[in-house]
């Protein structure tokens, strides 16, 4: 995505980037080959397609082409965008108990209540207001209108619990470690060091 300066306020706006033309040619020519089952199984069609991997940049990322292997992921997700209910009880049907235990054989019960809480916050960071929607521990809410198709979409979940699961114990320990914590005893010469 570029970043532009809009001119009446200091904040960076993300315009996407269209795709190369031959790339938006291959995907519909994809799509059009019936390639991806869950286009027909969620009415999904080729303009949302290309849509949503322009919105999710894949015209930056190196190898564009390797979307053509994931349409049925890109096509599952934009249903989920769109809202489609039976769409989000199939994508937590299909990946959510492996990612579930592959979340509790890393990192025990949390894990598993992580695993878990990902499906409440991705649900609503794709569906409930606005990008920038923080969970608590202030990392952003995981979207699908991310995923790009440049990988299956059971290994970009993936990488979204591990590494929010991750970025939590992160936070955590950092406010565990923190001077400023409430269970930390006073330490005078720390707080002069902070003072100034």
């Amino acid at each position: 995505m570029r970043s532009v300066l809009t001119p009446t306020r200091n904040v960076v706006a993300h315009q996407p980037v269209p795709l190369e033309p031959e790339v938006e040619d291959l995907v519909r020519r994809a799509c059009f080959a019936a390639a991806a089952p869950a286009l027909m199984e969620f009415g999904v069609r080729p303009d949302e397609i290309v849509d949503h991997l322009t919105a999710a940049g894949l015209s930056v990322a190196n190898r564009p082409d390797r979307v053509l292997a994931n349409l049925d992921g890109v096509a599952h997700a934009v249903a989920c965008v769109r809202g489609d209910a039976r769409a989000w009880a199939d994508l937590a049907n299909r990946h959510g108990w492996c990612l579930e235990r592959a979340a509790m054989d890393r990192h025990g019960t949390e894990g598993g209540l992580a695993a878990r809480r990902f499906w409440m916050e991705i649900h609503c960071g794709t569906l409930r207001g606005p990008a920038d929607r923080l969970r608590q521990d202030g990392w952003p809410l995981p979207r699908l209108q991310w995923y790009a198709g440049l990988r299956p979409l059971r290994h970009w979940l993936a990488d979204r619990l591990f590494g929010g699961v991750e970025a939590s114990q992160e936070s955590l320990q950092r406010r565990l470690d923190s001077p400023h914590a409430p269970h930390s005893l006073h330490n005078p010469a720390m707080h002069i060091a902070t003072a100034t």
